[in-house]
C-alpha cells in the first residue's frame, strides 16, 4: 500500500471557477532565485558605472559617500538573501515581501544621493514593482506601488529641505507615481484575465475527473511499478513512498511526512552527493542492515522537491550481464565455427612436417610450439561451441554418494594423486537433480583449475557434499593452495577472463552456465588459505514443487 498525506479532495470544477476568475500568483524558490539573481546583477552595474568609468558624473553626484555606503549595504543584503534563499528560511513567500521593501528603500537612498528622481535611476523602481506584481495579488501590488510614491516623495521632500527647492523635482515624482500604480494595475488586472482565459480552456476537457479521483488513479499507478518511489519536498520531507522502496530500503511503517533522514540515512548522503557532482548521481548506495546495493535516479520536481526512483543494483548488473553474455554467445559460436576449419588444417599439416626425416631441433622446437597453440586455439574453440550447445540437458535424480566417489577415483587415477590429494566427505543418501554430464564436468574443470593455478604444487583438494535442514544440497570444493584476491573473485565468472598464462578463461564461465542451466548456483567464497567455491543444487522436493 501506498503512503499519502491526507489532502483535501475538491471538485475540480470547483478549482476551474477560482482559476477563471484570477490566476493566483505564485512565490516559490525558483523564482525567488532568479528575483536574487536579477538583483546581484543590478549591484553589480552600479558597481561598474560607478566605481570604473571614470568620466560618469551621475552617480552619487549629490552625496557620494553615502552612494558608496548605501550601494556597500544593497550588496550586503543581496547576498544575505541568497543565503536565505538556500538554506530557505522563511519561507518564500515571506522573503518576497522583505526583500521588496528592501530593494524600494536602497534603491531610494541611491537615486536620493545621485540627485533625485531626474538622475535617470528612477526606471529601476517601476522594473522593481513589475516583478513584485508577478508574484502577489493585485492588493499588495497596489500597496508596493503606493509605498514606492511615498518613499520617493519623501526622498524629494528631504532634498527641497535639506538642499533647496532646485534640488526637487515634484512633477518627475508625480509622473513616476502615476506609471508605478498603472504597472502594478495592468500586470495584476487584465494581464492576469487573458492569461486564466487560456488556463481554462484545457482544463474544462477534465472536468469529469476531480482530484480525488487523480490521487486514487495516480496511487494505483504508482503501486504497481517495479521500482521504488520516493517524492520529497523542498525540505526533505517524504511526502510519498510505495512499497517496492520501503521493502528496498528495509524500513518500517511510519507516518507520513517524515524527514528522509529518518527514512534513509544513505540515501539522503547519495542524493546530496549527487546534488554537488552530476558523476556521482548514478553512483549506488548500500544499505547497512541488509548489505543491499541500490541505485538511485533523482528528477527535479518544479516545486522545488525530488522524485526518488529505486532500483535493485543488482538485478540492474544480472540483466545487464545476461545480455552481454548472450550476445557474446551467438558472436564467438559464429566465431568458433569458422576458426575451426582452418585450424584443422594448420594442424594436420604441422603433424605431416613433423614427420619430415630431414627436420633440424630448431625446427623441430618450432613446430612444437605451433601444435601446441593449435590444440590450445582448438580448446577454446570447443569450449565456445559447447556454450552454444549447452541448451540440451537431461535432468536425473542423482545419487551423489556414488557420482563424487566415482569421479573422486577416475579424477586421482588419472592425475596420479593419492587419497591425501584428493579428499571425498559426504554425507550419506544425499540425492539432488542435476545432469550427471554437466556435474562431472562442473566437478573436473574445478579440481583441474585448483591444480593449474598452483603450478604443479602438491595442494590438497576436498569435495564435501551435505544437504542442510531446509533440504538445500551443497558441494564444496575446497583447496589449500594460493587462493583468490578480492579483485580476481569479482571478475571471475566472467568470459575470457583468467589469472593463469595457460588458461582460456571459459571454464569457470561454461560452470556457471552449466550451473544456471540445472537451476543449481555456484560462488566463490572468502577463504583464509585457498579457493573455495560452493555449488548449490536443486532438490527433488525443489523441482517437485
Amino acid at each position: 500500500m501506498i503512503d499519502l498525506p491526507s489532502n483535501r479532495a475538491l471538485p475540480l470544477n470547483t478549482a476551474q471557477t477560482t482559476r477563471a476568475k484570477t490566476v493566483q500568483p505564485i512565490a516559490d524558490w525558483a523564482t525567488l532565485r532568479l528575483f536574487n539573481q536579477y538583483r546581484l546583477l543590478m549591484v553589480m552595474a552600479l558597481a561598474a558605472v560607478f566605481y570604473i568609468a571614470d568620466d560618469q558624473r551621475t552617480l552619487g553626484e549629490r552625496d557620494q559617500l553615502l552612494f558608496e555606503v548605501a550601494h556597500l549595504g544593497y550588496l550586503v543584503l543581496s547576498l544575505l538573501f541568497i543565503y536565505l534563499q538556500q538554506i530557505r528560511i522563511p519561507s518564500a513567500e515571506a522573503q518576497v515581501y522583505v526583500q521588496g521593501y528592501v530593494d524600494i528603500l536602497c534603491i531610494a537612498i541611491l537615486i536620493y544621493a545621485s540627485g533625485g528622481v531626474a538622475s535617470g535611476l528612477a526606471p529601476v523602481l517601476i522594473l522593481n514593482l513589475a516583478l513584485l506584481s508577478q508574484v502577489t495579488s493585485k492588493r499588495h501590488a497596489l500597496l508596493f506601488a503606493a509605498i514606492t510614491s511615498l518613499v520617493v516623495l519623501g526622498e524629494e521632500l528631504l532634498a527641497n529641505i535639506l538642499i533647496g527647492s532646485h534640488a526637487a523635482n515634484f512633477e518627475s515624482t508625480a509622473v513616476l507615481g502615476m506609471l508605478l500604480f498603472a504597472v502594478a494595475w495592468l500586470i495584476t488586472v487584465p494581464l492576469r484575465h487573458l492569461v486564466s482565459q487560456q488556463l481554462t480552456e484545457p482544463t474544462a476537457m477534465r472536468a469529469g475527473l476531480n482530484l480525488k479521483e487523480i490521487a486514487e488513479l495516480n496511487e494505483e499507478i504508482v503501486r504497481e511499478l517495479d521500482s521504488g518511489v520516493v517524492v520529497i519536498d523542498g525540505m526533505n520531507h517524504v511526502q510519498l513512498i510505495n512499497d517496492t522502496a520501503r521493502a528496498l530500503l528495509s524500513t518500517e511503517f511510519l507516518p507520513l511526512p517524515m524527514p528522509l533522514s529518518r527514512l534513509c540515512e544513505p540515501l539522503l548522503k547519495n542524493m546530496k552527493d549527487a546534488c554537488q557532482s552530476p558523476t556521482l548521481a548514478t553512483r549506488p548506495f548500500d544499505i547497512p542492515s541488509t548489505g543491499q546495493a541500490i541505485l538511485p535516479r533523482y528528477i527535479p520536481l518544479s516545486n522545488g522537491g525530488m522524485l526518488i526512483k529505486l532500483d535493485d543494483h543488482a538485478e540492474i548488473r544480472h540483466q545487464y550481464q545476461q545480455l552481454k553474455l548472450a550476445s557474446l554467445g551467438r558472436l564467438s559460436a559464429s566465431i568458433a565455427h569458422e576458426i575451426r576449419n582452418p585450424l584443422g588444417a594448420i594442424s594436420h599439416a604441422v603433424q605431416l612436417i613433423e614427420e619430415s626425416p630431414t627436420l633440424n631441433d630448431s625446427d623441430s622446437r618450432l613446430l612444437d610450439i605451433a601444435r601446441k597453440n593449435t590444440l590450445r586455439i582448438n580448446r577454446i574453440v570447443e569450449d565456445v561451441l559447447q556454450l552454444s550447445n549447452r541448451q540440451s540437458v537431461s535432468r536425473d535424480t542423482l545419487d551423489l554418494n556414488d557420482l563424487t566417489s566415482g569421479f573422486c577415483q577416475r579424477f586421482r587415477d588419472e592425475n596420479a594423486l593419492s587419497d591425501e590429494q584428493l579428499i571425498l566427505n559426504i554425507e550419506p543418501a544425499v540425492q539432488a537433480v542435476f545432469d550427471p554430464e554437466h556435474l562431472d564436468q562442473v566437478l573436473w574443470n574445478l579440481c583441474t583449475n585448483a591444480m593449474l593455478h598452483n603450478d604443479g604444487q602438491n595442494i590438497a583438494i576436498m569435495i564435501e557434499c551435505w544437504q542442510s535442514d531446509r533440504g538445500v544440497v551443497t558441494i564444496d570444493i575446497v583447496d589449500d593452495g594460493a587462493g583468490i584476491t578480492d579483485i580476481d573473485r569479482e571478475k571471475l565468472f566472467e568470459p575470457f577472463f583468467s589469472t593463469h598464462q595457460a588458461g582460456t578463461g571459459l571454464g569457470l564461465f561454461i560452470i556457471r552456465e552449466l550451473c544456471e542451466l540445472n537451476k543449481a548456483s555456484i560462488e566463490c567464497l572468502e577463504n583464509e588459505q585457498g579457493a573455495h567455491f560452493r555449488i548449490q543444487l536443486a532438490s527433488v522436493m525443489d523441482m517437485a514443487a
